[in-house]
């Protein structure tokens, strides 16, 4: 029981970008399939998962995703290029302020 409450809790950023973005969809993505999409494991799919990455890019603070950056080892320019893909729409807006503003 000790070392379990001792360990430290990993991914915390991931989890919370997770938990985020599924809200608005009935099935779960999980992060470790987000991270695949931005690193290009897997071809990005409209259908799939357009209303996941804009979900990711609506709710997820800056601050929350360069953290799950640095916990997936994903780099800015693989989520700008996924990002570019993305409809010009309000779930962009924030992130496509703070990408122009030099906030990302």
């Amino acid at each position: 029981m000790l070392q379990v409450l001792s360990r430290p809790y990993v991914n915390r950023a991931s989890r919370a970008c997770q938990g985020l973005m599924n809200i608005r969809h009935g099935e779960i993505m999980t992060y470790q399939t987000l991270a695949r999409i931005f690193k290009k494991e897997i071809p990005y799919d409209k259908t799939k998962h357009l209303g996941y990455l804009l979900g990711f890019f609506d709710e997820c603070y800056i601050s929350l995703i360069k953290d799950f950056m640095r916990e997936q080892d994903i780099s800015k320019e693989q989520i700008v290029d996924i990002f570019q893909l993305l409809p010009e729409q309000g779930e962009t807006y924030d992130f496509r302020r703070a990408l122009n503003h030099g906030e990302f």
